[in-house]
């Protein structure tokens, strides 16, 4: 199948948000939002910009324009926020499975037309979410967080090669 290879980043892409939501649970809010010298200023600023990213593009696919709002306007606690992230990835994971991935997206970005193939689109927010996690486990140390995932594909890879036996 075209789509086995998106399929199978969509997969990993929920594997290892869930890994760090299921470390991330057993902390405090207060912990999580604790401000930190990074990209951005908290472990849940990060969250919410890897989940504002999965969630614009695939309003982009889907042929709703960039529709965040859902973000922007989000007022709910930290495993609430853990909930609807998991929930934009699940979608976006049944998009890249049921969507032509060869389809061109046009749209414009900063005064500028584009026409990228929704596969590089795929690609992108799983590249993205990976640099971003990569991010959470500095933050996560910094705060002196020991339970650290590992969330690396060649670990997702293992996995399933387990579960396979």
């Amino acid at each position: 199948m075209q789509n086995d290879r998106y399929i199978d980043y969509a997969d990993y892409n929920i594997w290892a948000n869930n890994r760090f939501i299921a470390s991330l649970s057993k902390h405090e809010e207060d912990l999580l939002s604790q401000q930190i010298e990074s990209s951005f200023p908290s472990i849940m600023k990060t969250i919410s910009h890897i989940w504002m990213a999965e969630m614009g593009w695939l309003s982009r696919l889907e042929g709703n324009g960039w529709e965040t709002s859902k973000i922007i306007n989000f007022s709910g606690n930290a495993n609430e926020m853990f909930k609807a992230w998991q929930s934009t990835s699940l979608s976006f994971n049944e998009f890249v499975e049921n969507t032509d991935l060869e389809q061109k997206l046009d749209f414009e970005h900063k005064g500028e037309s584009f026409s990228i193939p929704f596969r590089e689109i795929a690609q992108t927010v799983f590249n993205h979410g990976s640099y971003h996690r990569g991010q959470l486990v500095m933050m996560m140390r910094q705060l002196g967080i020991t339970d650290i995932p590992k969330t690396d594909y060649i670990e997702w890879v293992r996995e399933k090669d387990r579960t396979k036996a």
